[in-house]
């Protein structure tokens, strides 16, 4: 009977499940979503354009479009959501669109929003009558319109003064057309002046600001004008620009406006009559006048100096003290000022010949522990390591050489190059020039010693005697009773002589002839010139030999 009532339940319970399955079943809708013509929002919405990479892709859209049919779409942006004014930025083919960097960002220049600058853009799809939902980026853009100066103009000049010097001698402004009060990145705007149509080959910047305007004074212009090529109380003609540079995660980028011509009158800048240097070198000792610099007379002075590597120095008008001290501009490598300037580095150890200029205010660091002659002598061949002059460090280099008449010259640091080159003033005879120089002229075959002083700046050609006497207090003066040196070889002479503690003496070429003697340099010990010389002085009693070498240009008395 159980068994009965149990199979009973279970069939009940059965007829319920299918029951109530069939029910639910029944209460079940399957549905689809409706069509749709959608943009797909960006991964990125993030849009910072970098110049350095212009044809990069700016962003990518993609879409479905299950509605409209159309295998043709125009992309459009706008800097509302409402697209007040829309800007047609592309179409395409296919459902999706790429823009690049240059192209969205001359769109943007196109809508006048400015750069560096996060600014919503809202794009959207429109074909036919149909528009689809809209997407927003925030873009930084970069400025392509260069800066404009709005004064002064070509019409503009001054004439700078001495007892203005701390007023302002000249405002130049200018707009910058695409760069707004809201900018996220600082623009450095840098104002560059040159001698008028150099094109700036040889520019200097005059100063920097983060504004739209600068001003300088009488006496900052006129060292400037004096700097470029200006000559004191001498209208001359300069060129002015202003360059508008952004550092950002892209790079440097920099944007210059077009130049404007004005006249600017100069006046004498004070030479100083001494100049000494301080640095590394002497333990920034102040007060110590060895490190006089040579004044030729005429505005340059020179000083040969052995350096190490990251030595620094600059220049002081008086020793013993720092006022008035000259040093290097910042931003013109070269360049002399005074006020606001650096310290002068050396970056390689070695000797080198400090030239400064206040004609030009400019100063010079050339590296001189060799020198090569090169000319016609060796056919010009700058690879010829035997035409290597002599030295002993002190800035004076002599070699002998045997050169034809008209035969020309120069002088090279390293052989093998021609960077550096040294040769004469083209204005001044005998003067050594590194820039803008001539070759140096031989007139008369012979062979000559020929000798390049770094301290004065200067060379000579002294020709070699054949034979070679000696005259002094030995012989009583006597040029005619000279003794002769023993001839070694070409330019080296020896002689054994007696000497007393207090003997003189010279070299004369011509036995009996006074021209052309040679003595002691009154400047470098031990080292033989021809004009405005000493007596060789005896180092004491005793039989020597003395040896006069034309081929080092120097003496020796052993």
């Amino acid at each position: 009977m159980n068994l009965y009532i149990k199979k009973l339940g279970f069939l009940f319970l059965s007829l319920a499940l299918i029951f109530t399955a069939c029910e639910t079943q029944e209460s079940i809708e399957i549905t689809s979503p409706d069509p749709a013509f959608k943009l797909q929002e960006p991964g990125i919405s993030n849009v910072f354009l970098n110049f350095a990479l212009p044809d990069n892709p700016a962003f990518t859209i993609s879409w479905n479009d299950e509605v409209t049919g159309s295998s043709s779409y125009t992309v459009e942006m706008a800097t509302d959501s409402d697209f007040t004014t829309p800007i047609v930025i592309g179409t395409s083919n296919s459902n999706n669109f790429t823009i690049s960097v240059t192209d969205l960002n001359q769109y943007l220049s196109a809508a006048s929003i400015k750069s560096y600058t996060e600014t919503a853009i809202y794009v959207r799809l429109v074909t036919g009558s149909f528009m689809s939902n809209v997407i927003l980026f925030q873009v930084s853009k970069f400025p392509t319109t260069v800066p404009s100066i709005t004064s002064p103009n070509n019409t503009f000049s001054a004439v700078l003064e001495d007892a203005k010097a701390n007023e302002t001698a000249l405002t130049i402004t200018w707009n910058d057309p695409e760069i707004g009060e809201n900018s996220i990145i600082a623009i450095d705007y840098e104002i560059e002046m040159a001698l008028a149509g150099t094109d700036f080959a040889a520019s200097t910047v005059i100063g920097s600001t983060n504004s739209n305007t600068f001003s300088i004074t009488h006496d900052a212009l006129n060292d400037l004008v004096i700097g470029s090529g200006g000559k004191p109380d001498i209208a001359s003609n300069f060129d002015f620009r202003v360059n508008a540079i952004v550092n950002s995660a892209s790079g440097e980028l920099t944007r210059t406006s077009a130049k404007i011509t004005i006249a600017l009158t100069a006046y004498i800048v004070p030479i100083p009559d001494n100049l000494f240097m301080v640095g590394d070198h002497n333990g920034w000792n102040k007060g110590d006048a060895s490190q006089q610099f040579y004044n030729n007379g005429a505005g340059v002075f020179v000083k040969v100096q052995a350096f190490n590597a990251g030595n620094a120095f600059k220049m002081i008008p008086t020793s013993g003290s720092w006022e008035g001290d000259y040093g290097e501009d910042k931003v013109n490598p070269g360049k002399l000022v005074q006020d606001n300037e650096q310290n002068i580095t050396v970056t390689e150890t070695g000797n080198y010949v400090v030239i400064v200029d206040f004609n030009t205010l400019s100063f010079k660091v050339a590296k001189i522990d060799n020198l090569y002659m090169v000319g016609d002598h060796n056919n010009w061949n700058n690879n010829d390591a035997t035409q290597k002059f002599n030295t002993t460090g002190n800035g004076v280099f002599v070699r002998m050489q045997t050169f034809a008449a008209g035969n020309s010259f120069k002088m090279l640091p390293t052989s093998g190059s021609w960077s550096n080159d040294w040769g004469e003033n083209k204005t001044s005879p005998n003067v050594l020039e590194q820039d803008n120089e001539q070759n140096i002229p031989v007139t008369t075959a012979g062979t000559y010693m020929v000798t390049i002083d770094f301290n004065t700046l200067s060379y000579s050609l002294r020709e070699v005697p054949q034979n070679l006497f000696l005259v002094g207090s030995p012989n009583s003066w006597n040029n005619g009773t000279a003794p002769a040196f023993t001839k070694v070889s070409e330019g080296l002479f020896t002689i054994s002589q007696a000497l007393t503690a207090s003997d003189e003496f010279k070299f004369l070429p011509v036995q009996g002839s006074w021209d052309n003697d040679w003595g002691a340099s009154k400047k470098y010990n031990g080292m033989i010139v021809r004009d405005d010389e000493n007596n060789v002085a005896s180092p004491g009693a005793g039989t020597y030999t003395i040896t006069v070498d034309f081929t080092k240009g120097t003496y020796s008395v052993n």
